[in-house]
């Protein structure tokens, strides 16, 4: 019969799998693409004031920027090396705050966290990255562990250590904010039936000092909602069936190097685990508690605590995952996989408590959670191989071959202006380049740029003209990106009254294909050297047209 330390040690192996894919996604994923670029060059603007206000031109607040900026002063950021090595340290950082949550909770492993977390390949994929979402997952597990901590023996330590957590978090990614106000408020589902006013008082000070402190980035708001990719991905016809795809998608056992899957089964025994959690959470709470004499032994009982935790873990998930879903739904944005991790995270700790911590016994529970962890790392173990070892890039390796191969005098049109953001920062030969939309700025999110152009009556006419000019002086045009020929005799939109900007992309890239197979008498596809899978985000290609011929009449 196998002992309880089983469990642990099960729970153990799983920790050291993940780790080790962490540090596989280090060394091969490469370059930075366009968003952690994007991070970089904000994290590293010539002054603090410049990085204020630029502020528009990321997705989250300064916390993540500042931190990327100290670690610069240390000479680790000068390199992708170095970005992905801290990008490593996020990562082992999370799994170990999993451990010391799951132990907060009177846990002996997060061994359902690490079932459902720990081979995710949207979770190895986002730890690993440039960007604030990994270092708010981290963030996310210590303020749970933090408010349960001070819920179940309040003191002042612990009431000021988890205000501090608390307020890391929600200076992290703004929609933090909702993860906050659902765990806040499943502690304080807590002390109101413990009767403690006191700690509920400190719950409250807490959440108001908390969101008070966001009020830091009022003056920047409406430059944000001007210009930030929120207007540019917002969709007038946005319903919950988007988020159940996108949702499903973030769950799928697919890595990067593919296009989202939105039909998988795991959303399901997603779902099937959040149903058993409820009920077995409001078991708990009918289960009757006894009525010490002394009031304190009572509270300190282990039936009373596994009640309380329960039912801290399942408001704080149900109120996280309900509130997170209808911000959403308000917003009308369309998300990627990396949006929907810190609500499954939430999950997959309260699901530790719930089913973990308040049922310690290895026969049957602990068997039922081994074996889940082991049919998890099953399931998702040649994807996540596969995220492992996924280039976040491909542009490094174009760049490399236009150094080589392009000569003076020709033209590279990069497709689009968001690509040009990793383009600049890999390609430093001599010939000049263009994006679809030409903009001036190539070194950060330039949203507002982009929208601007919607209100010129031909944005294009300077890339089209260059790339006349180019095939007529006997020099090459070298496409890089994925441009679809559209319908020759495609009228461009009318004037945009709302932000559509897709539709004008794409007619875009119809122009510019149109006029070179109009006036190019050669086209040939380079081969772009690579030696394993690329995210399919920036897996780009690489067109060259040469050679110049009058348009047939």
């Amino acid at each position: 019969m196998p002992k309880l330390g089983v469990e642990t040690a099960v729970a153990l192996a799983g920790t050291v799998f993940s780790a080790g894919l962490l540090v596989l996604t280090a060394m091969y994923a490469g370059p930075l693409w366009r968003d952690e670029t994007n991070t970089i060059n904000v994290a590293q603007m010539p002054s603090l004031t410049e990085l204020w206000n630029n502020m528009h031109c990321e997705s989250f607040p300064p916390l993540w920027p500042l931190l990327l900026r100290g670690y610069g002063f240390l000479g680790m950021a000068d390199s992708d090396a170095g970005i992905r090595v801290l990008g490593l340290y996020v990562g082992w950082v999370f799994l170990a705050l999993l451990w010391f949550c799951s132990r907060w909770m009177g846990g002996r492993a997060p061994i359902l966290s690490m079932a459902l977390l720990g081979s995710l390949p949207a979770v190895v994929f986002i730890m690993g990255a440039n960007r604030a979402y990994g270092l708010a997952n981290c963030l996310l597990v210590l303020s749970f562990g933090m408010i349960w901590r001070m819920v179940e023996l309040p003191s002042r330590s612990r009431a000021l250590w988890a205000g501090l957590a608390c307020m890391l978090f929600a200076h992290c990614v703004y929609y933090d904010i909702v993860f906050l106000c659902a765990m806040l408020a499943g502690a304080a589902v807590v002390v109101i039936r413990r009767r403690q006013w006191k700690t509920l008082g400190v719950l409250a000070g807490i959440g108001a000092v908390s969101g008070a402190s966001m009020a830091w980035y009022l003056p920047i708001t409406p430059i944000i909602h001007r210009g930030s990719t929120y207007l540019m991905n917002q969709t007038p016809f946005f319903n919950f069936s988007i988020l159940w795809y996108k949702l499903s998608s973030a769950l799928a056992a697919r890595s990067s190097a593919h296009p989202p899957r939105f039909d998988g089964p795991e959303i399901w025994l997603w779902v099937m685990l959040l149903l058993i959690g409820s009920v077995v959470a409001l078991m708990l709470q009918c289960i009757p508690r006894s009525q010490a004499q002394n009031p304190e032994a009572a509270a300190a009982s282990t039936a009373r605590v596994r009640s309380d935790l329960a039912l801290f873990c399942v408001v704080s998930m149900l109120f996280g995952t309900v509130g997170y879903m209808a911000f959403l739904t308000k917003l009308q944005y369309l998300t990627q996989t990396w949006y929907y991790v810190e609500m499954l995270c939430l999950c997959a700790i309260s699901l530790d408590g719930i089913l973990g911590a308040t049922w310690p016994a290895l026969r049957p529970w602990g068997l039922l959670r081994i074996g889940l962890l082991v049919g998890m790392m099953v399931w998702y173990a040649g994807s996540v191989w596969e995220e492992a070892h996924t280039r976040r890039s491909n542009v490094d390796l174009i760049a490399a071959v236009l150094d080589k191969n392009a000569s003076a005098g020709d033209l590279i049109v990069v497709n689009d202006a968001w690509n040009g953001i990793t383009f600049d920062r890999y390609y430093h030969g001599r010939v000049r380049w263009m994006t679809v939309p030409p903009i001036d700025s190539h070194k950060v999110h330039r949203n507002d740029l982009i929208l601007e152009t919607l209100k010129q009556p031909d944005p294009m006419a300077p890339v089209l003209r260059e790339i006349t000019t180019t095939l007529r002086s006997g020099n090459s045009v070298w496409i890089v990106g994925n441009m679809a020929l559209m319908p020759r005799k495609q009228l461009p939109p009318p004037a945009p009254q709302t932000h559509e900007w897709l539709p004008y992309l794409n007619y875009w890239n119809a122009r510019v294909m149109v006029l070179l197979q109009d006036h190019a008498s050669q086209e040939k596809v380079l081969e772009i050297p690579m030696n394993g899978p690329v995210n399919f985000l920036e897996n780009l290609s690489v067109l060259r047209f040469s050679g110049y011929k009058p348009a047939a009449n």
